[in-house]
């Protein structure tokens, strides 16, 4: 018997935070792959956005999605330039590892200005977008975290983002399923990304973080990009509301990540 292949050809996705080596990058890249034309958006890695996507055929787009202004434009600068927009992956965030009592209002607010704010003026001005020339629905896939659930010392404002996330997520399938159009959220543990490079240099932590993960390592981008091909794909079509949690069994073992 042969295997389901996941075809997207004729899609139109912007895929945002795909400038670094990380789950965005890896999620336009299979995208691709699996036959849609990628708008590869970046805060300022020009020159790696740009070679994205030539190699994905698609384009590069520029915004400092600090900027609510510019995040909500996004989806229809992506439309314009591919002719539609059918999938949106909003991927970028930021993270700050700060106690409680050294998180200030303006890291707070930043925080979930860019994980928050920007994830639902994205999903709002791409859900407008979807449907229209003939190709019905849509995908909208939000990338959390597993401290969506699991609070960890000092991520107070990224935690409190990614749980904002999860009910984002839900809201915004209720109303938009009567359209066709999916909305759910993929939920990473410890991913070899940006976000912890330095982190990951320092062999304590890695040794403190296997402990903790049943399936004896680390992830990789290409584990998240998989699970967010699916819930771009035709086999999630009835797949809605719901987050989707890409950790090696992390959040099996407790309440901290």
């Amino acid at each position: 018997m042969m295997g389901l292949a996941i075809d997207l050809t004729g899609r139109r996705a912007l895929v945002t935070g795909a400038g670094t080596e990380g789950i965005g990058r890896a999620a336009a890249r299979m995208l691709a792959q699996a036959g849609a034309r990628v708008a590869v958006h970046h805060l300022d890695e020009a020159e790696a956005a740009a070679a994205l996507a030539a190699e994905t055929g698609g384009v590069a787009l520029q915004a400092d999605l600090a900027d609510t202004a510019a995040a909500a434009a996004l989806p229809g600068r992506a439309a314009a330039a591919l002719g539609g927009l059918d999938i949106l992956v909003s991927n970028a965030g930021v993270l700050l590892r700060k106690p409680l009592a050294e998180t200030d209002d303006a890291d707070f607010a930043r925080i979930h200005a860019i994980n928050l704010g920007a994830a639902f003026a994205l999903g709002r001005q791409a859900a407008a977008l979807m449907g229209q020339g003939g190709r019905p629905g849509g995908r909208i896939v939000f990338t959390s975290s597993v401290n969506q659930w699991m609070p960890n010392t000092g991520l107070v404002a990224y935690g409190s983002s990614k749980a904002g996330i999860g009910g984002l997520v839900r809201q915004m399938a209720l109303e938009l399923a009567p359209a066709g159009i999916t909305v759910n959220a993929v939920a990473p543990g410890t991913i070899e990304t940006e976000f912890n490079r330095t982190a990951r240099e320092d062999p304590a932590w890695r040794e403190r973080k296997l402990a903790l993960i049943p399936a004896g390592r680390t992830g990789l981008p290409a584990d998240v990009a998989g699970a967010i091909l699916f819930l771009c794909s035709d086999l999630a079509s009835y797949v809605t509301g719901t987050t989707l949690t890409v950790d090696g069994g992390l959040s099996l073992m407790g309440l901290r990540a």
